[in-house]
């Protein structure tokens, strides 16, 4: 889940001791670090003590090259990944403001409505984003392909959805989050009739077309990772790279190598890994979305809004200097 911090807190050495939430477990506990700093103490053990074995010169200066091509790759690599982070941040809160705006609209078109009739019109719109977001992965929803037992139970327990319901969205093979957009949509149409107000439909469903494509561009940026040869191109470069900086370093014929080519190893391999986990942001990394105080949040601000405290009539008060204003005239 995502880490909050103020960088005000840290220090450089309470930063440098810290272990959660560091590239320091997504690289110290990957075989291939220790791989290539064993290749690394390999090499300059053959260098400096085997002289029955002719190790051929590698220049420092070779290993530029492939060093800036490896830089461009990184950069540019990261930097897609960042970016994607954070559009689906976006779109995160994106569905968050839609359901706001759809139990809003509910308070002020039907204000005479119950708590109850209102959470009726209000539980399939928010019932849409939790069924998206255990799909995703939250709530370790197999990989994102279904909707667990202990998941489906979350929605049962919280009134958005009931027995009936789950089984017909368990039978359903399409998107389920849009059918439960299209019942909130069908649920507030009979609300209108009834109600005889005169509200209209088109702001709420304004709101919930917003949801749906909020809801299909994750779905749809999800199913469409950045393409395959640019990773594939980016580890060959790394691994090649590091092996290239692991031979050439031992022209400097001191053990003092060793421990710089762990800092390049890690920071290079901690760049990798920390734009490999901002390129899915649905799951358990560090870095990953708290989907589920999302949730809960939008879950409150929705009862929130529809329970009786939230119930009062703005008085209109006179403008400040008015009579003053008056008095000159």
């Amino acid at each position: 889940m995502t880490i909050s911090y103020d960088a005000g807190d840290f220090n450089e050495l309470t930063v440098l001791l810290r272990w959660r939430g560091t590239i320091m477990p997504a690289v110290l506990c990957r075989p291939v670090m220790w791989l290539l700093l064993g290749a690394h103490i390999t090499f300059l053990y053959l260098h400096l003590y085997r002289h029955d074995i002719i190790m051929p010169p590698l220049p420092w200066k070779l290993t530029g090259v492939p060093t800036s091509l490896l830089t461009f790759f990184l950069v540019f690599y990261s930097g897609n990944c960042y970016t994607r982070y954070y559009a689906f941040y976006s779109k995160c809160t994106g569905m968050s403001g839609a359901v706001m705006c759809w139990v809003g609209l509910l308070r002020v078109h039907f204000p005479k409505a119950t708590p109850d009739k209102l959470w009726n019109l209000c539980r399939h719109i928010v019932a849409s984003v939790y069924i998206l977001y255990f799909q995703l992965a939250g709530g370790a929803s197999d990989g994102g392909k279904q909707v667990t037992e202990s998941e489906w139970l979350v929605l049962l327990q919280t009134g958005l959805i009931s027995q009936e319901e789950k089984k017909k969205l368990t039978e359903y093979r399409g998107f389920k989050p849009f059918l439960m957009q299209i019942w909130a949509l069908r649920a507030l149409t009979e609300h209108i009739k009834e109600d005889g107000s005169g509200a209209a439909l088109a702001p709420f469903q304004a709101q919930a077309l917003a949801l749906r494509g909020h809801c299909a561009e994750i779905v749809n940026t999800m199913t469409q990772p950045i393409p395959f040869p640019y990773y594939h191109t980016l580890t060959l470069m790394l691994s090649l790279n590091m092996l290239l900086i692991a031979y050439s370093m031992i022209e400097f014929e001191t053990v003092m190598t060793v421990p710089c080519f762990f800092i390049i190893v890690l920071v290079c391999l901690g760049l990798k890994e920390t734009a490999v986990a901002l390129s899915d942001p649905f799951g358990g990394d560090d870095v990953d979305f708290e989907t589920e105080v999302y949730m809960a949040n939008m879950l409150a601000n929705t009862k929130a809004m529809i329970s009786p405290s939230a119930d009062y009539t703005p008085l209109m008060l006179p403008l400040a200097g008015g009579k003053a204003g008056g008095a000159k005239k």
